[in-house]
This record gives C-alpha cells, sequence and structure tokens, in this order.
C-alpha cells in the first residue's frame, strides 16, 4: 500500500466528530458522495471502487448473481479492519471478503456450477423419457 503521507491523491472529507479529515484516497476509488459523506463520523469513511456485476443469460433476461466491489474503511476497528477487501453482494447483503475468502467462494461457485451440469444431465434424462412415453401422441396429451 502506497505511503500514505507521499501519495499525490488526498481526499479532504468534512467530519461531524473530528473536523475536516485528509485521507490517502486509493486510484480505485469512485470519491462518490455515497463515500465521503459531508458531515458524518470519521469512522465512516469509506472507500469503494465501481460494482462489477456478474450475470447470467436466462430466458427472461441478463440477472445479476453477484455483484462486488473493492472497499476499505481507513477508520474503522470492526473486521477486516483498514485494509482493501471485496464487497460480495449476495442475497441482498453485502459480504466482506479478503483473497482467501474469494478463492474459497470461487471454489465453491465452481462446486455450484459443477452440480448444475449434472442437473442438465439429469434434466436430459427426464426430456427424453417423456418424450419416449409421449411418442406418437399430439402434444402429449392422454388419449
Amino acid at each position: 500500500m502506497p505511503d500514505h503521507d507521499n501519495s499525490p491523491r488526498t481526499v479532504t472529507v468534512p467530519t461531524c466528530d473530528h473536523g475536516p479529515v485528509t485521507v490517502w484516497e486509493p486510484d480505485w476509488c469512485t470519491g462518490s458522495d455515497r463515500e465521503h459523506q459531508p458531515g458524518g463520523y470519521r469512522v465512516d469513511i469509506t472507500h469503494a471502487s465501481p460494482d462489477y456485476e456478474f450475470t447470467v443469460s436466462t430466458s427472461r433476461g441478463t440477472p445479476v448473481v453477484l455483484r462486488v466491489c473493492f472497499e476499505q474503511r481507513p477508520f474503522t476497528e470492526c473486521p477486516p479492519g483498514h485494509v482493501p477487501f471485496v464487497n460480495v453482494e449476495m442475497d441482498g447483503d453485502w459480504h466482506p471478503h479478503g483473497s482467501d475468502d474469494l478463492r474459497r467462494l470461487s471454489d465453491t461457485l465452481t462446486a455450484h456450477a459443477d452440480r448444475l451440469r449434472e442437473l442438465a444431465d439429469r434434466l436430459d434424462g427426464l426430456t427424453n423419457a417423456f418424450d419416449v412415453t409421449n411418442e406418437g401422441r399430439a402434444g402429449g396429451d392422454e388419449p
């Protein structure tokens, strides 16, 4: 991580508990008002990158399955601490991940993908059995 005192990129955020606070700002930070809200508490200062969206194609569009962003909270005392991390949105909530956590998540998603392939194979078998059973019937209707 760059030396904060020598960084050419800083931002000053007015806070209600420490006055103006000047912090080093990572180049990936959007610097938006959401992260640098004037008048908030120093502990709430957050650096966040733009969201990276992981989508899938479906017959009904392209929904977002996962949303992630880089984040850092320079004054927090809560885990994961002051270091950058990746925040992952799943099921409507955000979950902080370090690099090892992201690798475990990736392994889990790979296992889920393998299971989906198994289900696709089973669906092929069910569909084929259905076709054979209903062969000769218009639309598969009962006689």
